[in-house]
């Protein structure tokens, strides 16, 4: 069991990595309105090499979505009872970062979806990409790694 003010101090973690995590799907839900919204505004125009790019952010994007799930699995390991005070601190601190950078990767796939859509004129594309960075968003969720606090 760990310590009271141990708990809190989770608690107080926990809650700023679920206001980020809100913030950050807010801010992909932006991206395709914008996305949406000039896409609709623009003349259609003929890119040569798009399916050059396309490729090239498909790769990209691959590579993110691995990123991320490595910088999760490192950086965010639970807390059990029977370790040290600095090893605590230390796990606590990796929660938020590790939170953190994997939200930002998958953030950088949504920007992808909009180069996509502005280099490749490809809306399936850019479709594509915003919904990959949902769906990893929703399996990168905070989540307690504490099972003792409930």
């Amino acid at each position: 069991m760990l310590d009271s003010a141990t708990k809190t101090e989770f608690d107080r973690q926990f809650r700023a990595v679920q206001l980020l995590y809100f913030a950050m799907l807010a801010s992909l839900a932006g991206y395709l309105v914008i996305g949406l919204v000039l896409d609709s505004a623009r003349a259609p125009v003929a890119v040569a090499r798009s399916g050059q790019w396309i490729r090239i952010l498909y790769l990209l994007s691959i590579g993110l979505i691995t990123a991320a799930f490595l910088v999760k699995k490192r950086l965010v390991r639970p807390l059990s009872p029977g370790l040290a005070p600095a090893e605590i601190k230390c796990r606590l601190a990796s929660f938020r970062s590790g939170h953190l950078v994997s939200y930002v990767l998958c953030e950088a796939i949504g920007l992808l979806g909009l180069l996509a859509l502005f280099l490749a004129g490809s809306r399936a594309q850019f479709i594509n990409l915003i919904v990959v960075a949902f769906a990893l968003m929703i399996l990168l969720r905070p989540k307690r790694i504490d099972s003792s606090i409930s």
